[in-house]
C-alpha cells in the first residue's frame, strides 16, 4: 500500500516531528483511513497506524487515546464533509420557488456522497467493519444533525398553513425531518447494498417525489 512506502513513511516522520498533537491529527487520520477499509476496525492495530502514518505509537496516543477514539474521529470528519454538502444543497432555495427540487437535489447530494465512499458508509450505516458501540453512537448523532436540517427546511414549508399554531407547525416540520432523514438512510442502504440496480440521481428523484407528497399528508 503506498502509505507504506519507505520515502513517504520518512517525509511523515520528518513532518511529524515539527508538529503538535493537534496538527498530527490529520496526517495519523489519513493513514488510519486507508488501513480500516483494507483490514477492518478489529484488523487494524495502534502500531499498524502508527507505521502507516510514519510516527510512533506514543504520538498516535497523544493524538488519540484509543483506538475507538480514533475511529469516531475518523467518522466525525467524513460525515462532517457530507453533511455540510447535503445541508448546503437543502438550505440553498429550500424555501423558494422550488423547494421540491431543492429537497431532491439534498438527496442526491447526500446519495453520491455514499456512493463515492461506499466503504466507509457500510460502517456508518450498516455497522459493518466497525467497533458496533462506537458505530451506534455515531449513526444517533449523525440521524439527528440532519433531521435538525431537514426540519429547518419542513419548517418553511408548513409554517404559512392556515389555522396551524406555530407549535403544532414545529411539531409537523419535526416529524417531517425524521421523515427525510428516514428515507435518505433508506435510499443510501439501497445504493449499498445493490448498487448496480440505482443510481443517485434516481433515487433522489423517487424519494424526493415520496416525501412531498408526505408533506402534503400531513
Amino acid at each position: 500500500m503506498s502509505l507504506r512506502q519507505d520515502g513517504k513513511i520518512n517525509n511523515r516522520r520528518k513532518r511529524a516531528e515539527h508538529l503538535g498533537p493537534e496538527r498530527r491529527r490529520p496526517l495519523v487520520l489519513d493513514a488510519a483511513y486507508e488501513l480500516f477499509l483494507e483490514t477492518g476496525f478489529e484488523g487494524t492495530s495502534m502500531d499498524a497506524i502508527a507505521r502507516a502514518a510514519g510516527v510512533s505509537k506514543p504520538v498516535v496516543y497523544d493524538c488519540f487515546s484509543s483506538k475507538d477514539e480514533l475511529f469516531t474521529a475518523l467518522l466525525d470528519r467524513e460525515e462532517e464533509r457530507v453533511l455540510g454538502e447535503t445541508r448546503s444543497a437543502l438550505l440553498t432555495g429550500g424555501g423558494g420557488e422550488d423547494p421540491k427540487g431543492t429537497l431532491i437535489r439534498g438527496f442526491e447530494a447526500f446519495l453520491k456522497a455514499v456512493a463515492d465512499s461506499p466503504d466507509v458508509y457500510r460502517v456508518i450505516l450498516l455497522g459493518e467493519g466497525g467497533s458496533n458501540e462506537v458505530v451506534a453512537a455515531r449513526i444517533a448523532r449523525g440521524i439527528d444533525v440532519q433531521a435538525e436540517t431537514a426540519a429547518e427546511i419542513a419548517l418553511r414549508w408548513v409554517a404559512t398553513r392556515p389555522g396551524l399554531s406555530a407549535s403544532e407547525a414545529e411539531a409537523t416540520a419535526q416529524l417531517l425531518g425524521q421523515t427525510i432523514v428516514g428515507m435518505a438512510q433508506v435510499g443510501a442502504r439501497m445504493l449499498l447494498r445493490d448498487p448496480g440496480r440505482w443510481t443517485p440521481a434516481i433515487l433522489a428523484e423517487k424519494l424526493g417525489r415520496m416525501v412531498w407528497a408526505a408533506r402534503a399528508a400531513v
